[in-house]
């Protein structure tokens, strides 16, 4: 047998071949785009939540090895920053639409879209609740700007110590994305 097929395991019953052109793109990012509808007043709260959680919430947004390998590459964020229009930063608000509406970029495919997007629904609800504020908009990061985990290791670490993660989804979810 040819060596054009890879076998990448990410989860003990799972099994996927990756063809081997695909192990040299970036690959798919899933953007999540969500909005307030008529209370224009609560989007940078509810994007201060997320932005609050982002690092420990990663794991499940971005669950596999390959997750990793498209960060920071073709406009796929790496750091933990906003902005408007600028499609570097892992949240954009896009200026073709009110000021209600926001793109978080670093999601893929292989997430399971039930909890991250619940994961994201809290996250943002709590930084309502708390009446957070982002930091500042930014349309150029330094090497002081927070990164986002930058391995599937990385990750599973920021996950495993997060209280809040075992509180939202309970720790055996946690349990089983970390094993």
């Amino acid at each position: 047998m040819s060596n054009k097929f890879h076998d990448e395991y990410f989860h003990p019953y799972l099994k996927v071949q990756y063809h081997e052109e695909l192990l040299i793109k970036p690959g798919n990012g899933m953007h999540i785009n969500m909005s307030v509808q008529d209370h224009e007043e609560l989007l940078m709260p509810f994007m201060a939540g997320i932005l609050n959680h982002i690092e420990e919430m990663t794991l499940f947004l971005n669950p596999s090895k390959d997750s990793y390998k498209r960060m920071g590459k073709d406009k796929a964020p790496s750091f933990i920053s906003w902005s408007y229009q600028n499609r570097n930063q892992l949240i954009r608000i896009p200026a073709t639409h009110s000021s209600n509406r926001m793109e978080l970029r670093s999601p893929d495919c292989s997430s399971n879209i039930y909890l991250a997007y619940a994961l994201l629904i809290y996250a943002g609800l709590e930084g309502i609740e708390k009446n957070w504020i982002p930091d500042p908009c930014t349309d150029v990061v330094s090497e002081d700007t927070n990164r986002l985990p930058q391995s599937l290791e990385e990750a599973k670490l920021k996950a495993s110590n997060s209280t809040w993660l075992k509180e939202v989804l309970g720790k055996d979810i946690v349990d089983i994305y970390v094993g």
